[in-house]
């Protein structure tokens, strides 16, 4: 029996209704004990969506079968099912959640082995019950168009779940590699070609922190390309306003330079120069009289996670973005200061700002600008900025 679950609206298995594989039952009417792991992610759900201002509802988002022949209960868990009343889609931006699978082992744990971005998932009765998946844009490939989709079934290889990918219509198939392209030596000019060498540094740099990415870095790290990719246009944009050495641009020259922005007819405030908006980023200059010294990038929003990353997005188009300085302002609050280098431009100074916000009605932001005139970063220390 197959059925398929769309992610906006999955109906899962409640765990005091499970059926059990090879036809058991429980000898009590209670559930088993929910594990520790997937009931900490049952209550950071609760958290973020009372945060958010919704309230936990009913909805059923938990699914125990055997997903890897060992007989033993594991767990699925869809965000894009959880009910929260009052802001739904809370946990399916796009039409598109996380999907995470618990394995149970020998030793009686139960630890994260998967999780993913999806569009729609199917369960394949069987043993052990099997789990097809499906995916769209950049998550089947850099070379997928984004309204491209495509689907796998997922297979236990021991330690996780791997799958192969095949492309839907419309997008040329991809061919998956056993292990991610090496760095170039020099910075890639093609966003597209520095993908690989993100991703695969981006793993190394989580597992290093923590052993246990080696279950989640992956996905993680896609999340993390996803917000280099979003802010490709602005990134572009700040880079093409950068004056070649010993220079200086004026308003003019920006303007011209910085195709991609809708310029406003006039300033936001007395203190720009200039304002506008490329995405969903407001943008900025400001300057001394009439010269303008910086170029900047924003956005705010009430209780969001942070969509944008600028020094990535700056090194995925070849500059060179090195932090020389940070300052934590509070849980998730902070300044860093990076000395950029870009090709044929002068150096400048990266400054972002940002806070992801603690309650669901506090406001997130994150504002980016590169200096205009030449001034040397500052130096500093970049010790304790985990926020």
């Amino acid at each position: 029996m197959r059925r398929t679950y769309p992610v906006r609206r999955l109906v899962l298995a409640a765990l005091a209704g499970l059926q059990v594989p090879g036809g058991l039952a429980w000898a009590q009417p209670q559930p088993p004990p929910v594990p520790p792991l997937v009931l900490s992610h049952m209550n950071d759900l609760d958290a973020r969506c009372r945060a958010a201002g919704g309230r936990p509802g009913q909805g059923r988002f938990v699914i125990a079968q055997d997903f890897t022949g060992d007989g033993r209960l594991d767990y699925l868990v869809s965000e894009g099912d959880y009910a929260c009343t009052g802001r739904p889609g809370l946990f399916r931006p796009g039409g598109e959640a996380k999907v995470d699978i618990y394995v149970a082992n020998a030793r009686g744990q139960v630890l994260r082995a998967w999780s993913d971005t999806l569009i729609a998932y199917r369960l394949v009765a069987g043993r052990p019950t099997r789990v097809q998946i499906a995916k769209r844009g950049l998550a089947c490939g850099a070379a997928v168009a984004p309204s491209a989709q495509c689907a796998a079934q997922l297979a236990w290889n021991g330690s996780t779940f791997g799958a192969a990918i095949s492309v839907g219509a419309g997008a040329a198939a991809e061919t998956p590699s056993a292990a991610p392209a090496a760095a170039s030596a020099g910075p890639a000019t093609d966003p597209d070609a520095a993908m690989p060498a993100f991703l695969a540094k981006c793993r190394r740099d989580y597992i290093a922190r923590e052993a246990s990415a080696t279950r989640w870095a992956d996905q993680q790290c896609r999340d993390d390309w996803k917000r280099i990719v979003d802010t490709g246009p602005a990134a572009e944009a700040l880079l093409a306003a950068l004056p070649a050495p010993g220079q200086r641009p004026t308003l003019a020259d920006i303007r011209s330079r910085a195709t991609g922005i809708r310029w406003a007819a006039r300033p936001a405030s007395a203190r720009e120069l200039a304002s506008g908006q490329i995405g969903g980023l407001t943008v900025s200059v400001e300057g001394r009289g009439a010269s303008p010294t910086s170029l900047g990038v924003s956005w705010m929003k009430v209780g969001a996670e942070i969509p944008y990353d600028v020094p990535g997005a700056l090194r995925a188009r070849g500059a060179t973005v090195t932090e020389v300085a940070c300052e934590k302002l509070g849980t998730g609050e902070g300044a860093r200061t990076f000395a950029g280098l870009a090709p044929n431009k002068a150096p400048f100074v990266l400054t972002v700002d940002q806070r992801t916000a603690p309650t669901g009605n506090a406001n997130s932001y994150y504002s980016a600008s590169v200096s205009l005139d030449g001034r040397a970063a500052p130096r500093g220390s970049t010790a304790g900025c985990d926020f």
